[in-house]
């Protein structure tokens, strides 16, 4: 039980020692995103694989309904996400509702591709196309009017609202028509999901100092210790930010002390204007443009092999 999540917990299976922490962490940036106080903690339940039908009904990973998250994995965020903006007032369309989870919380589907905006907003459905190209329509709008308007009009439509009252609702808070705001949008750039999340705790970290040849650090993971979070798909991870002052060309090095698959994903804090995403895998080093601004690093290894994994920043000769 942390100050902002209670956790239920019925599947058995391993829950690292950062998971719960970091989900109380997560819970708490959102609240304070959204200027919501939270009177009670958002219920969270970690249940068992075999039962996702019996609590979500066809949902493979989890859902969210009556004021509870589920989820068949330790660590969910866009389930939170739906529990916080819910508590918020935020009500929206189905495909509204999932794009905003998408954007707010964790998604790393890789299998997506970016639909006629047009179609998926009047289809009103939630399948994973469909919630992808949401999500980058809801990061456009975030940048073009704010979270403000955004709030206002998912406040005043509902899950299954017809195409003509969402986009009487949108234009009454956004202040422009929905067709025009679909025009716009076309020429957004397409970025992965994963770079499209606007990581919230991850981005929001102290940065890590850089010293005179660079930025040099060592984390390590395991399930036991309390800043490891997980396993996710078999993996365990932990996250820290940094800072790039200046554009340029840089190289990313990173080792592990684990024969086991480990390695750091490198991804722009912002948006798909800068959708800079860079996997480097322990043992290898990677030559790199990156833009000036926050970033965040995320340290990975495989459950059950505990690592040292160190990354290496520094100006390419």
């Amino acid at each position: 039980m942390g100050d902002y999540l209670h956790v239920a917990q019925e599947a058995t299976d391993l829950v690292c020692g950062g998971s719960n922490p970091y989900q109380d962490r997560y819970v708490e940036h959102l609240a304070e995103l959204l200027d919501l106080d939270l009177d009670e903690p958002i219920r969270f339940a970690y249940i068992k694989r075999e039962d996702v039908e019996t609590y979500c009904f066809q949902e493979l990973w989890g859902c969210y309904y009556d004021d509870k998250a589920y989820s068949i994995f330790p660590v969910l965020t866009h389930e939170l996400a739906h529990a916080v903006t819910d508590r918020a007032g935020w009500k929206g369309t189905q495909v509204f509702r999932e794009g905003i989870a998408d954007v707010l919380g964790f998604n790393n589907n890789i299998d997506v591709e970016r639909l006629p905006i047009r179609e998926v907003i009047r289809n009103n459905e939630r399948d994973p196309d469909s919630t992808y190209t949401t999500a980058l329509f809801v990061r456009f709008l975030l940048e073009e009017h704010g979270l403000e308007k955004l709030a206002q009009f998912m406040r005043a439509t509902d899950l299954d609202d017809d195409f003509a009252t969402v986009s009487a609702a949108f234009e009454d808070a956004l202040g422009v028509s929905i067709d025009s705001a679909f025009d716009a949008f076309s020429s957004y750039p397409t970025c992965s999901a994963w770079a499209n999340q606007a990581a919230i705790v991850e981005c929001g970290q102290e940065p890590l100092p850089w010293g005179p040849d660079g930025l040099e650090t060592t984390v390590f993971l395991d399930c036991d210790d309390d800043s490891t979070v997980g396993p996710i798909s078999d993996e365990i991870r932990s996250s820290r930010s940094l800072e790039v002052s200046v554009d340029g060309t840089y190289e990313i090095t990173v080792s592990s002390t684990s024969a086991a698959a480990s390695g750091v994903r490198l991804t722009h804090c912002g948006d798909c204007r800068t959708p800079i995403d860079e996997i480097v895998l322990a043992g290898s080093s990677r030559t790199v443009d990156l833009s000036a601004g926050r970033y965040f690093a995320l340290f990975v290894t495989d459950v059950g092999q505990p690592a040292e994994v160190t990354l290496q920043l520094s100006t390419a000769p």
